[in-house]
């Protein structure tokens, strides 16, 4: 992934995007109703994450349920190991899951400690003109050095809800760069069970952990 500044935008959005059960595309008065709505989950997202009173237990435990709330971690799961998905044993798919949503977790959660008040700004909602499928949230990160990185919001429509499926920063889609580093090392190590062990190894070494100290 990216730097601090980046990391705190992308986790404090992600977390927070798609709760609401009103379509995001479509009126303006549904794009505003949108806009609004991420804001204040972001708000919320920020205010729980950072609460100090709350031991680590019950951080992670807060961070996985609005992980899995907003993410779909299935779909993005199945894009970003292609077609070594369908070749692989329903097991093995299972536990390539966890080991995903574990890194995420080990990535981006020890980041709000970190938090410093920087600000997100929620943009409009617009239909994905790649793909119709798709709803797309604008947004702006400015942190305390007046810095600005712009990241979209790819967005899927499931039971009446949406779910993240991808993050654009700067022109730079996180899935297909997952996939891209993905693909090389199931490649290496042997199919989808060879990158779930690597993935491991990692998480127990902590290597996922953020470098706070990069800015």
């Amino acid at each position: 992934m990216q730097t601090r500044r980046f990391a705190i935008a992308l986790a404090s959005v992600a977390l927070a995007a798609v709760l609401s059960v009103s379509p995001l595309a479509g009126s303006k008065a549904d794009t505003e109703q949108a806009s609004t709505f991420l804001d204040s989950v972001r708000e919320q997202a920020i205010t729980g994450l950072t609460d100090t009173t709350r031991s680590d237990e019950e951080r992670e435990a807060l961070f996985r349920s609005l992980l899995n709330e907003t993410f779909d971690i299935r779909r993005i799961g199945r894009f970003v190991v292609g077609r070594y998905w369908r070749q692989a044993e329903a097991e093995d798919q299972e536990a390539f899951l966890q080991a995903f949503e574990d890194a995420i977790v080990q990535r981006f959660l020890p980041l709000f400690s970190q938090y410093q008040g920087e600000q997100l700004i929620i943009g409009e909602a617009r239909p994905d003109s790649k793909n119709p499928k798709f709803t797309v949230v604008a947004s702006t990160y400015v942190d305390a050095q007046s810095r600005e990185v712009k990241a979209d919001w790819r967005l899927l429509q499931r039971d009446g809800s949406y779910k993240v499926f991808d993050v654009v920063v700067e022109g730079v889609s996180m899935a297909i760069t997952l996939r891209s580093e993905y693909a090389s090392v199931i490649k290496n190590q042997g199919g989808l069970p060879g990158l779930v062990v690597l993935l491991r190894e990692k998480l127990a070494n902590g290597e996922f952990r953020p470098a706070v100290a990069a800015e």
